[in-house]
């Protein structure tokens, strides 16, 4: 799928600057950006998520060993965090010309995300039945850590609109989307480990504990093996882009711009672009 996407795109630059008749009436855009990417903007509302997740492959663990053990409550915590990087390059065709507002861009995007979990804790109280058939209750305390990479090339789609385009300074939106290439599902990794002590009055201590390590194919790959999953699942990561920007220019062919918003997270960048 990645040559199909990457020569529809060579295809599009190259019309782009073959094609006279479509200058005569408007004109492209050319431009690269950097930026840094991120989502701890809204890491509060992430923690108190996580913070209700963590609980279940500790739970799941014991639950290994005493399947008929149910949980009586659970305190969790969490300590998120996040970050990453994206550059890219963009052709962009006004086809009301030098002083048009509106513009379709195509774009090729290489993120880097990171999502991290860091000593994530949980306490939770259990009762279930030991090997002695006796009904006891039991409490775990433990610690557990996760992280997410994942380095998505994309192509994009946007539409933007330049707010008084005229001008030397001037604002604009964009609104856009995009899918990845099927290789981002295996240029992942997914890992979690935890560790912790499950013990009651009346049995020994003992750890619990598990880590795993797995790629987005991986996960697809079983999701789509369970019988009970009737969802479909993509070969490609969605994107979601809506931002705004503000645009400087330097010279008549020459434009600065520096904008901020949401690209499945929050992004920030600046960049350079050309006019032909």
């Amino acid at each position: 799928m990645s040559r199909k996407l990457v020569f529809i795109f060579g295809l599009v630059v190259t019309l782009a600057v073959l094609a006279p008749p479509a200058r005569a009436q408007g004109h492209f855009e050319f431009g690269f950006h950097f930026g840094s990417w991120g989502l701890n903007l809204v890491k509060g509302v992430i923690d108190k998520a996580v913070s209700g997740a963590i609980k279940q492959p500790m739970l799941d663990q014991i639950k290994g060993q005493y399947p008929d053990a149910v949980e009586n409550h659970a305190d969790t915590s969490s300590n998120f965090d996040s970050g990453g990087s994206n550059y890219g390059f963009e052709a962009r065709w006004y086809p009301g010309g030098t002083e048009g507002s509106f513009s379709i861009g195509l774009s090729v995007e290489k993120t880097n995300m990171r999502v991290e979990m860091k000593e994530a804790r949980a306490d939770i109280s259990v009762s279930y039945t030991d090997e002695n058939g006796k009904y006891v209750s039991a409490g775990f305390n433990g610690a557990g850590s996760g992280r997410f990479d994942i380095h998505p090339l994309s192509f994009n789609l946007s539409f933007r609109w330049d707010i008084i385009p005229r001008a030397v300074i001037h604002p604009y939106i964009t609104f856009g989307g995009g899918i990845s290439t099927s290789r981002a599902l295996d240029d992942s990794t997914l890992a979690y480990s935890y560790s912790g002590q499950l013990a009651g009055s009346s049995i020994p201590a003992e750890t619990v504990e598990g880590s795993e390590t797995k790629t987005l194919r991986e996960l697809r790959d079983e999701a789509l093996a369970d019988p009970d999953n009737d969802f479909p699942i993509p070969n490609f990561i969605p994107f979601l882009q809506l931002n705004l920007g503000l645009k400087v220019r330097l010279m008549r062919s020459v434009h600065l711009f520096v904008d901020g918003g949401v690209f499945n997270g929050f992004m920030a960048s600046a960049g350079i672009a050309l006019r032909i």
